[in-house]
Formats: structure tokens, sequence, C-alpha cells
């Protein structure tokens, strides 16, 4: 099979439809035939190195090699799996800059050295000049996290567990092992423990020294008895829907490790949701879920009323009339939710909502070394089971690789498609998965007209298919015109357009409800109802040295045992800017926060003394800055399940859009996002899309399709 490359010349970049119309005309004078690939298998592209891609290609890897004899093949049908990403690969490179302040310390980031308007994967790891590394983004894993704890099993020596949002220290593990380390001191009271919430100007929802006086082994009984002393009720209901919730989740995994029905190979992420019942908690806010489950709500502790009912019953509070007793949802189900996903309960999803407080009673850590080396793992494992095959090499390279390029444009033809880096073609594919979000991606898809057009005219491609065009204007328009002209084609077909793309592939990530910082703020919600709008937000990671805890400034007194983790109510967010803080390291005089936007040198000498030292910032999108806000942030904005509605996994279909039985297609891993995030969900996207991709190359094939979702 003949395939053409296109050769970019340095053009001027355009900036319309029109202006790349032109542009490929102008370059239609330099398409050149190259030799033919042969039938030696197909070459998949993904775009996107973290845990999507990564997964992606390892599950690809593993429909090739290990389901062979299912299909009665002998060899293996991928001849190249290429994973392009803006990063290096994690832990290859040797040098970054520091983004601190004038500490001049020069730390590494898996992520860097990046392009300075990207912002890298979500899971990103900081490797200190002492060897400690700190996670800047997606911090922990929940034990229950099937996919990726199956990840680890394939690499154990590589992939250890270590503490969660702790110090990831290899050496220091494997002393402590060895007994020539010095046990820590938990009855220590200056050593960080447990957490608190802050509610602001010194005051505290839940107090982290109410036991700081007791032993170690009293306090972890007392603590237990405390929570369900406080939250009773509402703290079982919400245990019995998250263990339902858990329950779901197992039958996703055997679905997705079903490849013999046809009906386990999900279209849709909604798809997914419904089959396991929990699509209707993607569409509402968590609130309402909370509501049906019948937690009690403590609205004092809001910024903004309920739009319908207001507060609960007296009733159905009569909690705050006994002492020590609190309000779960207002309390620390709120507070874990600006910590996860920095949106309080109405902007969250009844779906991410539960899937963000799953960790709460579980068993959880983190790769010791950085959570970045299950990308690499990934990679790792794939390459070794072409390896340990008897699959015909055909090429030098190994069989997965991984390349660090800015992919620019995507052109298709009916054959295959074409990816670009600014003006350097990166080859041609037959499936390309993209395993970033479309709003992050910066990426120009374009495609060939399949009417009989100009070749060389090159239009945008229809990323939610093709559809009639069903305006009542529009139509009346047409049958207006004399019969002789009412045949309006277009690139697409006779009356034909591609539809809008959903807001949850064009809603900025990171977007919240965000009020003003003044500290007049709060006082207003008392007089007038503020006015919140949805605006890009930060989530800013940063990492601080040599810290003198001003404990005065959070209302806590010297002598009292710190909290290991500081989160925050909605008031507290509002007042300090803070989201979460986390004493890493009390002998390091280490700490990480995350807050909604830089945090400004008086801040810090506030909390953290005169002689602290920034070592690290991570922007994660949002902010003043409208390049970041735009394509970059660390979590979707759910808007209360407004924003749930997904796009296929199936992007654009060559083949169906050209009328032909093969051609090209483009796979979307993260469309899995418009109703939740987490690791383990990016894994389950990756999985999903791959089972789809490994269907239609014949990889592997379903042998029975009479079940229905319903009966699953």
């Amino acid at each position: 099979m003949k395939r053409q490359m296109l050769q970019w010349r340095a053009l001027p970049r355009p900036t319309t439809l029109f202006g790349l119309l032109y542009l490929h005309v102008a370059l239609h004078s330099a398409l050149a035939t190259t030799p033919s690939t042969g039938d030696e298998g197909y070459r998949i592209a993904i775009i996107g190195g973290g845990i999507g891609g990564t997964f992606a290609a390892k599950y690809l890897a593993e429909y090739d090699v290990h389901h062979r004899g299912e299909n009665q093949r002998s060899e293996c049908l991928l001849r190249e799996i290429v994973v392009f990403d803006v990063s290096p690969p994690p832990g290859e490179t040797a040098s970054s800059t520091s983004q601190g302040d004038d500490s001049g310390t020069n730390t590494r980031s898996s992520s860097d050295p990046r392009p300075r308007h990207s912002q890298g994967s979500r899971v990103s790891s900081l490797t200190l000049r002492d060897g400690s590394v700190i996670e800047l983004g997606a911090s922990i894993i929940y034990s229950g996290n099937q996919l990726v704890v199956e990840m680890m099993k394939g690499d154990s020596e590589y992939l250890v567990r270590g503490k969660p949002m702790g110090l990831g220290n290899k050496k220091v593990v494997e002393k402590a092992h060895d007994g020539t380390t010095k046990q820590e001191n938990t009855d220590n009271k200056q050593e960080p423990s447990g957490f608190g919430i802050y509610h602001g100007d010194q005051q505290w929802l839940l107090n982290p020294s109410i036991f700081s006086s007791f032993p170690s082994m009293l306090r972890s009984i007392l603590k237990p008895v405390y929570f369900m002393w406080r939250y009773n009720f509402d703290y079982f209901r919400l245990q019995r829907a998250v263990k339902q919730a858990v329950r779901a989740f197992d039958i996703v995994y055997a679905l997705l490790h079903d490849t013999e029905k046809d009906v386990t190979y999900f279209e849709n992420p909604m798809d997914m949701w419904s089959a396991i019942g929990l699509k209707s908690l993607a569409g509402i806010s968590f609130h309402a879920f909370l509501d049906e489950l019948g937690l009690s709500r403590d609205t004092r502790l809001e910024l903004s009323r309920p739009a319908l009912g207001g507060e609960v019953s007296w009733w159905r509070n009569w909690r705050r009339w006994f002492p020590g007793m609190g309000c779960l949802r207002s309390e620390l189900v709120t507070a874990m939710t600006i910590n996860t996903y920095n949106q309080d309960l109405n902007e969250m999803n009844g779906l991410v909502g539960l899937v963000a407080y799953v960790p709460a009673g579980g068993d959880l850590f983190s790769i010791e070394g950085g959570n970045y080396k299950l990308m690499t793992s990934a990679i790792r494992q794939a390459n070794k089971m072409y390896e340990t095959s008897n699959c015909s090499m055909t090429a030098k390279l190994p069989r997965v690789q991984r390349h660090q390029k800015t992919i620019t444009t995507l052109v298709s033809s009916e054959e295959y498609m074409e990816l670009f880096s600014n003006d350097e073609s990166l080859g041609s594919f037959d499936i390309v998965i993209l395993a970033t979000p479309l709003q992050m991606c910066r990426i120009r898809f374009l495609m060939h007209s399949p009417m009989n057009l100009d070749s060389a005219i090159l239009h945008e491609m229809p990323l939610t298919g093709v559809h009639d065009n069903v305006d009542p204007e529009d139509i009346n328009h047409v049958f207006s015109i004399s019969s002789s002209t009412r045949t309006q084609n277009n690139e697409h077909g006779e009356r034909s357009f591609a539809g809008p793309l959903p807001p949850s592939a064009t809603t900025p990530y990171s977007e919240c409800m965000i009020v003003s910082h003044s500290p007049f703020a709060y006082m207003s919600f008392f007089i007038t109802k503020m006015v919140m709008k949805h605006f890009p937000a930060s989530v800013v990671t940063t990492i601080i040295s040599n810290v003198t805890f001003n404990a005065s400034h959070f209302g806590l007194s010297d002598d009292m045992t710190l909290p290991r983790t500081i989160l925050v109510s909605e008031r507290g967010r509002l007042l300090g800017g803070i989201t979460t803080l986390r004493i890493l390291s009390a002998e390091k005089k280490l700490v990480k926060t995350f807050s909604t936007e830089p945090l400004d040198k008086d801040a810090l000498n506030v909390m953290f003394g005169p002689h602290h030292v920034v070592d690290y910032v991570q922007l994660w999108g949002g902010g003043n800055n409208s390049e970041f806000s735009m394509f970059g942030g660390a979590t979707p904005s759910f808007r209360g399940g407004h924003n749930s509605e997904s796009l296929p996994y199936l992007l654009y279909d060559g083949a169906a859009h050209w009328g032909k039985s093969t051609g090209p297609a483009l796979y979307y891993v993260n469309a899995i996002e418009s109703a939740v995030a987490a690791i383990e969900i990016s894994a389950i996207g990756a999985k999903s899309t791959a089972k789809l991709v490994a269907r239609r190359v014949g990889l592997i094939t379903p042998r029975s399709v009479a079940l229905h979702h319903e009966e699953l």
C-alpha cells in the first residue's frame, strides 16, 4: 500500500479554516510518494504519555501477544506502537530548571524539561537534591484500584508500595529494612499527626489537637470512636453507598477483562456507567446525591445558600445540639472534595464525589520513588511482552517506543493518518489514540474530503460524527429554493454537518465557582447573596523547605501536636487561598501546599517564616495567564453533573466517513473524564479504548453478541 507524506514548509500558521485550505493548496505540489510499507502490521500512534497513553500501549501489546491463540493466529499484528509526549520519558532526563524563587536550587520534575506552555502529565513527581521524591499531582493510590495494582504486579521489583503522600526515598526504606535507621517516635508531641479541617480566621471545624496529649496507642483507639460519635448515622449511610460503588467497580473490571461478549465493548463511557447502575449519579450534583442518602446539611458552613429548599428542618439537624457532634457533609466530605478536585459539593457530580470519598476508609499508598514510575513501567512491560514472545521483530527499535514530540496537526486521508510537529512529519499511522484532554492538546484535526472534491484541500475533522442538518430554519431555507438547487453538498455530504462538541470537551479544566478574595467577601454573604460565576481557576502545587511553621497563624499553640495534613472548608479556602497543606517532614522542615493561586511572598513569610525556601511551583491551569487557563488544569470541571455528557471513545471513523470497509480511526481515552477523573479512571479509559482498537484491527474477536447491557 503506497502512502503519501506531506512535506510541510515553514509557512505562516493559518488562523482560520480558509487559511488552512489555502495552505494545503500551496503544499499540494510538495506531495511525495514514499515506498510501500507492505503488510507488516498496523502502526498505532498514541498522543500523550501519561497514565492513559502508556497504559493503552501496554494493553494493546497484551492483546497482540497474549490473544493470538484465541484468534488462531501465530504472528503479532502490530508493527509499531509509538507514544508521543511533550516531556521526555520520565526519569531519563538529568536537567531541569527550578521554578522556585531565589533559592538557586536545582530540582527535577518527572515532566521536565518540557515546553513552557505545557504543564506536563498530571501524574508528576519531584526529586529533591537529597533523593527525596514528592508527588506534585495525583498523590495517592487506593488498594482497590485493580488496574494499577495489576500493573504493579507485572513489575513488582520496580513498582513498590510506599507511604501515601509522604516522601518517597528508596534508600531510606532499604535502610529501615536493615534496621539501621532511627525509628519514628510517634509519641513525640512535635511530630505531626493526623489531620484537621481549617475554617479560616484561626477557627477549626475539626480540631487536630483534641487527642494530642494522649499516647499514640490510645489515640489510635479514640479517633475512630470519636468520628463515629461525631458523624454517627451519616457516617454509616455514606460508607454503605461507598461499598455499593466499590462493588459496582468490581463489575467494571470483570467486563473490561471479558473479550468474548460483544456487549462488554463499550463505545461510550456512559454506556459503562449505565451497565453498572452509576450513570444517574453522573448527572446530578454531589449535594443532590447526599440529599437522597438522607445526610444532614449545615448550610451555615456554605458560601452560597441552596438554590431550592434551603436548610433541612431542625429535627434533621438535631446533631448540632449535642456536644462534639458535627456535620459529615459540610465538614469532612466538603474538605476532601476541595482537597482532591478544588470543587465544592455543588460543583461535583454524584459519581466523582463518591470516588473522591472511597479512599477515606481504605488502604492508601504511593509508588516508592514516584507515581510517575507507573508510566515508565507500562512501556517497559509492553516491550517485555514482545521480547519474550515468538513474534518476529521487523524493526531495530523496540516495538513500543516513546518520543518527546509536540503534536500540532493530524491529517487524515482514506487510508491513514499523518502526524506533524509543526512542519516536521512524524509518519503515517493506521490508528491514532488521543490520550490527553481535547481542551489541552492544541492539535488541528484535519481531513481530506471524501466527496470527490479537490484532494489538495483540507477540512476540519468532524470529531462528533456527521449528522443530517435538522435545524428547522435551515430546512425551511433549503426547501424554499427551487428543486434544482435543493441539494446542498459540502465536504461531509448532502445536507450533512458536524455536530458541536459537548461541554465536557470544551470547558477548561479546573474551572470552578470563584468569588473575590477580598476580606469583605465573606462578610458580604450575610448582607446580600453573593454572585458566583465559573472562571478558570488555578490549582498550584508549591514545595517549600526550611520552614518554621507558624502555629499561631492557624490558631494553634506551639506545644500542640501539629496536624500532618490541614484540609479546609469552603470558608477556609476563600479566606486563605490554600486547599491543602501537608507537612511532609518535620525533620527536614519540608511542606507541600495546594492553593487556588500562586502564594505570594508575604503569605509564605507569615505561614512559614522569613527563611523559607520555595523549591518548586507547579501551576495546573487557571490564573491570569490565558495560556495556562485555556490549555492546562488539574481536573475536569464537572458543573454539578451538567458536563457529564461524554464523547464516544471513537472520535473519527475513517472507514464510515469514506464509505469503505477499512480506514483510519481516531480514538479518545479521556472521554471517560466527563464524569470522573483519577489515576484508576484513566487506566479504565485506557483499557476500554485499547479493547475497542484491538477488536477493530483483529487482535481480539468477540464470540457472543446475544446479551444486552440490562442482563449484565
